[in-house]
């Protein structure tokens, strides 16, 4: 179980950095099309729409990768509420284990001052 979070976690983490930068590209891509729709000319046109060809693709792609999140986090709590439902012991003791580790760090932290 272990295994799988941490690869689950690691997809999860490259997807959102593939949304953070579809997005900058796509405001990027937006603002050079409004830089360009006052500009006239054959090639500002070639630009122009390559351009809002990318931005188009870039929409899909980043939609594609918000449902890819939005799933992730789904399936996570689906294996979380499963485990818990399986091992309720088990879960109560990590619980208190890692209450117990935050106890003891704050302890620690505040002995120190």
């Amino acid at each position: 179980m272990t295994i799988q979070a941490k690869t689950f976690e690691n997809g999860a983490r490259n997807t959102e950095s593939t949304v953070v930068e579809l997005n900058r590209v796509i405001t990027q891509a937006e603002e050079l099309l409004k830089t360009l729709g006052e500009e006239g000319g054959a090639a500002v046109e070639a630009v122009r729409q390559r351009v809002a060809r990318t931005v188009g693709q870039a929409k899909v792609r980043l939609a594609d990768a918000s449902t890819r999140v939005r799933g992730a986090a789904t399936t996570a709590a689906r294996a979380t509420d499963t485990y818990v439902h399986d091992n309720p012991w088990r879960s109560v003791a990590y619980g208190a284990a890692a209450g117990a580790a935050i106890a003891l760090i704050a302890t620690l932290l505040l002995r120190r001052e």
